[in-house]
């Protein structure tokens, strides 16, 4: 029997080979541990960036200036780094990368060392630089607007009948209405931030159930009756999808966003008219109350001139208003309404019509008009209760021969307003194009923050709209085809 055995590595031998090697496997243990633990720092780091100038693009989603942003972002960045070392820079626009001198962006740069663990002084390498860089901004997610409602929670308005063109209307069944027999075709995006429930554009619930309010309702006494736009945006949802069509395009094709994030005021930083504001065209000559009744056709004209008036009432006649800035501060005492175009001929190119409930309201300082600024009115307790307002204005657009165009002063910050009431006045304004005896003109943004707005009848408006809510009735189709528009509704990303 032959037998074999192995050799044996002696104790000793292993001893010394761990020695030698065991310098080389520390040095790569911490190797590993160092880069571990720059990587978790670059991590952080770039964490804490991204979140910094998605913070500040929030703000600028606001309209905030760059040193707010900056600071908003810098401030996020400076409470949320784990090492007093750590340098941030916030710039806007940023300075470097694709977007570099881009207003609608945001650049945030953390800087710091990290220690090694193995590292030394003398080896130069006793810390490791790492530099973390994010650049957030807004990006446009519609085409550029004609209909912005800015209401996300608005009262129960009920609109009784008013005047001979002022029908009854029921409750508000959503931030904005499509009603009557024909179609609404708006050339610009519709953009509404009513948070009221409904269905997305997935046919999913928004809210607790499918019943109204709707953030959208579009009720048609006909089935042909629909909402078409290149864009339909809502923060809730709507009543049934079908209702609501890109323009132009196959049926199936699907234009609504809902569920998505509310807009800002575009106007919200437009001042109320005042001498200081626009001296050229705010005059503070005071006229009373006007109510005016003339030969139709064959009288002579009523010139009305720019300034504060207590109510202007056009029963009939021919009306010229000579360009400028009209502040209707009070009622008709029969009527209640303060702007009233019932009948006649009236050429107003070039006017602005600003309607304030506040009867001592001042074009000299603009109180306390001025200091309405973002405040919902029933927060500041005013107008809580809105079910039986009577509108503060009411147009009969299609009279013969009359035309509405706004003001035309580029120097002006009421250029291209033809309608701009208080933001705290909740009051309703009605547009109506009758076409009886001709096709008026109705054009420019009409303005009212917080009230209701309707449109109502049939033609074509180059005009604008951002409001509470709105009703647009169609008598036979109404078409909406601004020939300057608003700004598109905006998300907030990451760039880089």
């Amino acid at each position: 029997m032959i037998h074999t055995t192995r050799n044996a590595i002696p104790s000793g031998k292993i001893l010394v080979l761990v020695a030698v090697m065991l310098p080389t496997l520390i040095t790569f243990l911490m190797l590993v541990l160092d880069g571990s633990n720059l990587t978790s720092q670059f991590r952080d780091a770039q964490q804490i960036a991204d979140t910094a100038a998605l913070s500040g693009a929030d703000e600028m989603f606001f309209g905030e200036s760059p040193s707010q942003i900056e600071q908003v972002a810098y401030d996020y960045a400076t409470a949320n780094v784990n090492s007093p070392s750590t340098s941030v820079e916030v710039n806007c626009p940023p300075t470097a990368g694709m977007f570099a001198g881009s207003t609608r962006h945001v650049e945030v740069i953390l800087r710091d060392g990290v220690r090694n663990s193995f590292g030394s002084t003398r080896l130069g390498n006793e810390q490791t630089a790492i530099s973390a860089r994010a650049v957030a901004g807004l990006k446009a997610v519609t085409d550029d607007s004609a209909i912005i409602v800015l209401d996300d929670d608005p009262p129960p308005f009920v609109v009784i009948p008013v005047l001979p063109i002022v029908p009854s209307l029921p409750a508000l069944v959503g931030g904005l209405e499509v009603l009557g027999i024909g179609r609404v075709t708006v050339d610009g995006a519709v953009i509404v931030n009513t948070d009221w429930g409904g269905v997305d554009e997935h046919g999913e619930l928004v809210g607790e159930n499918g019943l109204p309010p709707y953030g959208i309702a579009c009720m048609p006494v006909l089935p042909l009756s629909k909402l078409l736009a290149p864009d339909i945006r809502t923060v809730g949802g709507v009543d049934r999808v079908k209702n609501y069509q890109r323009f132009n395009s196959p049926e199936s094709e699907v234009v609504l966003q809902a569920r998505r994030r509310p807009v800002p005021d575009p106007f919200r930083e437009l001042p109320v008219p005042t001498l200081s504001a626009d001296s050229q065209n705010v005059k503070a000559d005071f006229y009373g109350g006007r109510t005016i009744v003339g030969l139709p056709l064959i009288g002579p004209p009523t010139v009305l001139k720019p300034g504060v008036y207590d109510w202007i009432t056009i029963i009939s006649g021919r009306v010229e208003f000579e360009p400028g800035v009209y502040i209707i501060r009070n009622r008709d005492p029969v009527t209640q309404i303060s702007l009233t175009m019932l009948a006649g001929e009236v050429e107003a190119e070039g006017v602005m019509f600003y309607i304030t409930n506040n009867q001592g309201y001042s074009p000299i300082s603009g109180s306390p008009d001025a200091s309405d600024e973002e405040t919902r009115p029933d927060n500041g307790g005013l107008l809580v209760n809105v079910a039986g307002l009577l509108p503060s204005t009411v147009v009969n657009i299609g009279l013969l021969g009359s035309k509405i165009t706004p003001l035309d002063d580029p120097s002006s910050p009421f250029d291209g307003f033809a309608f701009y009431q208080r933001r705290f006045d909740r009051r309703p304004m009605v547009f109506v194009q009758e076409n009886l005896l001709g096709n008026g003109n109705l054009e420019g943004n009409i303005y009212s923050k917080w009230g209701h707005v309707i449109l109502a009848g049939k033609g074509v408006f180059d005009a604008r709209f951002v409001v509470g809510t709105m009703r647009l009735v169609a008598l036979l189709d109404i078409d909406i085809r601004p020939s300057v528009k608003l700004p598109p509704a905006y998300d907030v990303y990451l760039a880089e």
